[in-house]
């Protein structure tokens, strides 16, 4: 979870963001960016959280479902756990990767979590077409004197 000092700041820096996908940029860079400043810390940190399993287990679902109340989610359906889930992964993959490599630079992490946010954008254009085309489907009518008879 965020802290309450961590999501006033992240509010700061989204003010006047219109962008969903622009504020989700913009806290996984400054959240990233602090926690690799200290990384030891936090490597030990998750270690602990994780190995507990005591409801800190989510830790990182945690902080993905924070940052989208913070950038203004209001979904309630399937959207609601999927747009978490995908973000958690991110933070996971992201996480790791800071915590394992030893020089892993800001630079670097810019360009990965901005690499991330783009194939969440080609996934969901994908999803689209795919419910498009069921969508389609469902609504085409059926004449008796097409297929193969059945």
């Amino acid at each position: 979870m965020l802290t309450d000092k961590e999501k006033k700041y992240l509010e700061k820096k989204i003010k006047g963001i219109n962008s969903i996908n622009q504020k989700i940029t913009i806290m996984l860079l400054e959240k990233l960016k602090n926690d690799l400043k200290s990384k030891d810390v936090i490597k030990n940190d998750i270690k602990s959280k994780i190995s507990k399993c005591d409801g800190e287990i989510f830790y990182l679902y945690n902080i993905a479902s924070d940052m989208w109340y913070l950038a203004g989610d209001k979904s309630t359906d399937y959207n609601f756990y999927t747009k978490r889930l995908i973000l958690t992964a991110i933070l996971s993959k992201l996480y790791f990767k800071s915590l394992t490599l030893k020089d892993y630079s800001l630079e670097q992490l810019e360009i990965d979590i901005k690499g991330e946010i783009k194939n969440v954008g080609k996934f969901n254009k994908l999803k689209s077409k795919i419910i498009s085309t069921f969508r389609n489907l469902k609504d085409r009518p059926f004449s008796k004197n097409t297929g193969r008879g059945y």
